[in-house]
């Protein structure tokens, strides 16, 4: 009678999704490390078998069904829906998930409402490439640059996951760079809408000991919009070598060059008549912003005995950077250097086995920044330089009790500071530094298999996110020393569950609670001002289903998906400035998400994906005084893929916002006005598009 009350309360919840797989009834334990098991510990490829999904998230690898935690996981072909110029549409469709896209290069993630105040940015969430941190000393992250081609697959840990990675209050995401399989060159060119084209090259050798994966791109587009032109080169190689039976060196190199122009936020009038304009200050004067951007990493893997393991990653980057502005410009230095290494012993027999993970990770990072006019020739406005030095050292616990109980708890300790420098004594020496208090992040999570098609999970854990140095500066840019870093703790509890490997869900319930609420009080054009006013929580429901009608792999095929959010991202107890939104909603959050996706194939080679995403409404401030207008995307694409043993095609075509829906794909939250002006806080939303890309590729004999 329980068996067929979950049926029914799951089936009744019928949301899906077609890139987050769920579970069939197959399961196993925790997988230990073996010599050169770096594919199964990265790279195990995604499928509709859960036995074959390995989730890495909590550096154990773990079968998805027994996982003690909130994961999502993204494979490659779930990275190519629509035209997949960047990762944005698939980690949209991920529950829990909301991606504000402004621009090719102005988007903003948030993760269960973490982070929708933000500006214009994300952060709040922890992301790697790799072993190489995405995430800059400040806690802010950038997405769009990342290349699909290159990522064999994502994986989402929603809510904090501090315990392993540090200052992430919203989530980590981590991206894992291809690997290759056997020898391929090939060249994808795609054609969009708004005058869009991308063309990449990429390669691959597995010969003997080396794998290496390399690929350039270039990507250009006029945008719909004024003021809308992108231009974006890409250069990647990730290589691996197999030193003996014991030992794996990977080495990843990325650099990037990007100059974006900024059509910027339009106020409600505007939004709604004439949504191509851009911002009449930006387009005056051709706003952008460009930059040149590196990463590296090294990474080493030893196992010196099958059940141990040892892993050392140094990593380092650089980026140079402008934005011409309205009111000046910004010229930006950054590089950071660090290393990250952890040793793992797996103990036990066959019934019971516990795997001890201990590590650190240290983070040095060098920030140079300054304002000129852009008026008046060589006229500086501010000359800053920061330091952002951080330590996160961690220790994590698993054990499996007869493959049935599955525990995880683990401990992580952070040391963030920042040293800051005033080198523009016209107006008075600004300098100092700032210490935070060691933060203490626990987390344990557990996963119990009440039998072969059902699994239930739970998860608590501690988060934290530190302040950017800019909001630490009070109005005349003396440090504040009052200003604590945001925390909070997430519980959560849910059910995985397969019946008949035709029907396969999860649903889960959670809520975060968070204090020291960090807000960013706008007090001029550009001048934002860091002050801890209150308290939020974020509680939701979150559900995912696939249903195999006619199973892949046979011909016809018919599979559903999709996936449902209900969440109520509000304020606790939060007043600024003498106003009191205690109780309302966060900006920038909808209260509902929902995805619908129908996968066809109606003969062998052909394909039709489509896809229909809702967004309820949006408040645009704290104040809750205006909302954005709920709305709904469909899409459609046709795909053919053929393949031989030498040579492989695939034609892709599809229609993006197929009913002209017009939409506010994001927020500036809590935009002022200045003067008679009304604030500008809509981005629009691309207005129906169309896209066509063709892959050509010869594929080598495999060694």
């Amino acid at each position: 009678m329980l068996k067929m009350r979950l049926q029914s309360s799951l089936l009744l919840f019928l949301c899906f999704s077609g890139i987050c797989f769920p579970f069939s009834g197959k399961t196993q334990e925790i997988l230990t490390p073996k010599p050169n098991a770096n594919t199964v510990r990265d790279t195990t490829s995604l499928s509709g078998r859960i036995d074959e999904i390995t989730v890495t998230a909590f550096h154990s690898p773990y079968n998805l069904f027994n996982t003690p935690g909130p994961v999502n996981l993204i494979s490659s072909a779930g990275l190519e829906a629509g035209s997949a110029f960047t990762p944005v549409e698939a980690l949209n469709q991920v529950p829990g998930i909301f991606m504000h896209h402004g621009t090719l290069n102005t988007n903003r993630l948030t993760i269960r409402g973490i982070g929708s105040r933000t500006p214009y940015a994300t952060n709040k969430i922890k992301a790697y490439f790799g072993e190489i941190p995405l995430t800059s000393g400040d806690g802010e992250t950038t997405l769009e640059d990342l290349e699909n081609p290159a990522i064999q697959r994502v994986e989402i840990i929603k809510g904090p996951s501090s315990s392993l990675y540090g200052a992430g209050l919203g989530g980590t995401i981590l991206f894992h760079p291809k690997r290759v399989q056997r020898d391929f060159v090939q060249h994808q060119l795609t054609a969009a809408s708004f005058d869009a084209w991308k063309n990449t090259l990429s390669a691959g050798i597995n010969h003997k000991n080396l794998n290496m994966f390399v690929l350039g791109s270039v990507l250009n587009s006029q945008g719909f919009r004024e003021n809308n032109a992108t231009n974006r080169a890409n250069i990647l190689l990730r290589s691996e070598y197999t030193i003996s039976d014991i030992a794996n060196l990977s080495a990843l190199i990325q650099v990037t060059k990007m100059k974006g122009f900024i059509p910027s936020s339009l106020d409600f009038p505007t939004f709604q008549d004439t949504p191509q304009k851009a911002a009449a200050n930006w387009k005056g004067i051709e706003g952008y912003e460009a930059y040149t951007k590196g990463q590296m990493g090294l990474s080493l893997d030893v196992f010196p005995g099958e059940l141990n393991k040892i892993s050392i990653a140094a990593f380092g980057s650089f980026r140079n950077a402008d934005e011409l502005r309205p009111f000046n410009l910004l010229e930006e230095h950054s590089d950071y250097m660090g290393w990250r290494g952890y040793y793992q012993k797996t103990m036990g027999g066959k019934r019971t086995k516990i795997t001890l993970t201990s590590g650190i990770e240290f983070f040095r990072e060098k920030y140079n920044w300054s304002t000129w006019s852009n008026k008046i020739p060589d006229n500086a406005l501010s000359d800053n330089r920061e330091r952002r030095s951080y330590e996160n050292l961690f220790i994590q616990m698993e054990s499996d009790f007869n493959k049935q109980l599955f525990l995880s708890a683990g401990i992580n300790g952070n040391l963030t500071r920042f040293y800051y420098t005033d080198n523009f004594p016209e107006d008075g020496d600004q300098s100092g530094n700032r210490f935070y208090q060691p933060v203490l992040s626990p987390r344990i999570g557990f996963s119990y298999k009440a039998s072969n098609a059902l699994s239930l999970f739970g998860n608590a854990s501690h988060g934290f996110s530190t302040p950017s140095f800019e909001e630490t500066l009070l109005p005349e840019g003396q440090i504040n020393t009052n200003i604590k870093p945001e925390s909070g703790w997430s519980v959560e509890a849910g059910i995985r569950a397969d019946w008949n490997e035709r029907i396969r869900a999860t649903i889960s319930y959670y809520r975060i609670y968070i204090k020291n609420l960090l807000v960013a009080r706008r007090t001029g054009e550009d001048a934002y001002v860091g002050v801890n006013a209150g308290k939020s929580l974020h509680p939701g429901l979150e559900s995912e289903i696939r249903w195999s009608v006619l199973p892949a792999g046979v011909f016809p095929s018919l599979i559903f998906s999709g996936n449902a959010t209900l969440a109520n991202y509000r304020f606790l107890d939060f007043t600024d400035d003498g106003n009191d939104y205690s109780g309302n909603l966060l900006p920038g959050t909808t209260r509902t998400t929902w995805l619908l996706t129908g996968d066809f194939s109606p003969v062998k080679n052909f394909g039709i994906r489509a896809w229909h995403r809702f967004t309820g409404k949006m408040p645009v401030n704290d104040a809750n005084a205006d909302f954005t207008d709920p709305y709904g995307l469909t899409n459609l694409e046709l795909k053919y893929a053929g393949t031989t043993d030498a040579f492989s095609i695939k034609i892709k075509a599809g229609v993006q916002n197929i009913f002209d829906v017009q939409h506010a794909a994001m927020l500036a939250v809590n935009a002022p006005a200045f003067g008679t002006a009304l604030p500008r806080y809509y981005y629009p939303g691309n207005p129906r598009n169309y896209f066509v890309s063709i892959l050509i590729g010869w594929r080598g004999l495999s060694h």
